[in-house]
């Protein structure tokens, strides 16, 4: 199996689109996609075609992930650990230290893919989701030189 992240290009983003209406019961309008974003996303491609996303938005050294989807035809076999874990060693690689998340709080498996990463509970956003209306755990992570980033200090 050949996996390749790679940066946004124009054209990506009719299939980021289609990931995002499959993915989600409140997806993201497609003008959502256009803008300041695409410095800092990364696409995930498996066998020559694309079948995830994430989009960072980065001032400094903070990073915020503010969309991340994989298709849902390819979930649950390793693809979202990839593209987020690379995803984060590139950008901590360019001086990102800190990395802050909102996660629906019915998303178990989402949340337990954070917390592996050594991400941690924050708190919690108040009726943050609608279709159907939830709250949002917000979750962070702080790489520090020379310390086990699966315990991290928030």
């Amino acid at each position: 199996m050949q996996r390749l992240i790679r940066k946004l290009k124009p054209e990506d983003l009719i299939p980021i689109t289609e990931i995002e209406q499959r993915a989600f019961t409140n997806p993201w309008p497609a003008e959502a996609f256009y803008g300041p974003y695409f410095e800092y996303s990364r696409i995930l491609e498996l066998e020559g075609k694309l079948c995830g996303y994430i989009f960072f938005h980065v001032i400094m050294d903070e990073a915020v992930i503010l969309n991340f989807a994989i298709d849902p035809a390819k979930q649950g076999q390793g693809h979202g650990k990839y593209l987020l874990v690379e995803s984060l060693k590139e950008l901590n690689q360019s001086g990102c230290t800190h990395f802050y998340l909102d996660v629906r709080e019915s998303n178990e498996t989402a949340i337990k893919l954070y917390e592996k990463q050594g991400f941690c509970a924050l708190g919690r956003r108040k009726h943050y989701y609608s279709n159907p209306d939830e709250d949002a755990i917000m979750m962070g992570l702080v790489y520090e030189p020379g310390r086990n980033n699966h315990d991290p200090r928030i």
